[in-house]
């Protein structure tokens, strides 16, 4: 799959609504997911002239907003997830455009782009268009679904061996030696950490693959909840949390 097919699956997805087509562990009943929370909490966004690259509905650029910054730009692709986005959050500082980056006029204090990376043809060209956007001194978050867990073991090995289709559109599975790599690159500092600790290797993983596994190995259920009973008696409790162990990784690039 291209990038240029994805845009007809997020026009769907978020036709249908963001939250109904996403797996409801991404939410745990909170209104924000615990990786935007760990973004807002990243950096002091007042005054700031901020762009959010591939806004989506707009949730992100909206909390960013109302966290005081100067003015806030979302931009999307999909056109239904633009119109979602002004539905949904507006505030007299924020707006949106359906547009690509390389089209954006001006430079920015802080971008970021949460959730992208993964699903474009060529990660490193879309950062360094990225980084092309910031003022001196400017700021660059990203996150990204992070692989270096159990829960990315597994399924790494599921894609690698069988070729299964483990995700619905990501095209790379970046870990953070990929950011460090592209940060020495673009001469950038990076600082990261990783999010999601109970997704990577804890209880949210065990209720990911009741979900994902049976889709994923469709062959043989059964061995599929003695592997997954297993994981939570056996596995699981004996998990520790480490810096790279969270399934969503936050990269935090300083130009």
């Amino acid at each position: 799959m291209k990038n240029k097919s994805l845009k007809k699956i997020y026009n769907k997805i978020y036709a249908k609504g963001e939250r109904k087509h996403y797996s409801s562990i991404l939410f745990s009943g909170d209104r924000v997911p615990l990786a935007k929370r760990e973004v807002l909490k990243e950096i002091n966004w007042r005054g700031k002239n901020v762009l959010d690259a591939g806004c989506g509905t707009g949730e992100i650029a909206f909390l960013i907003a109302k966290d005081g910054a100067k003015k806030v730009l979302g931009i999307d692709y999909s056109k239904e997830a633009i119109l979602e986005a002004k539905k949904l959050h507006s505030r007299p500082n924020l707006s949106y455009e359906c547009a690509d980056l390389r089209k954006i006029k001006g430079k920015f204090d802080i971008i970021v782009s949460l959730g992208t990376l993964e699903h474009l043809d060529d990660p490193f060209s879309a950062l360094k268009n990225l980084r092309a956007k910031l003022n001196p001194g400017g700021h660059l978050i990203i996150t990204c679904p992070n692989w270096t867990n159990p829960r990315g073991y597994i399924l790494m090995a599921l894609l690698y061996l069988y070729r299964a289709k483990i995700t619905l559109a990501d095209l790379h599975y970046l870990t953070p030696t990929d950011f460090e790599g592209w940060a020495k690159e673009l001469k950038m500092k990076l600082s990261w950490r990783t999010t999601e600790q109970e997704w990577g290797h804890g209880a949210k993983m065990i209720l990911d693959f009741k979900k994902r596994l049976p889709k994923v190995v469709k062959s043989n259920k059964k061995k599929i909840e003695e592997f997954i009973v297993w994981l939570e008696k056996s596995a699981i409790p004996l998990e520790k949390n480490t810096k790279s162990s969270g399934a969503v990784g936050l990269y935090h690039f300083r130009k």
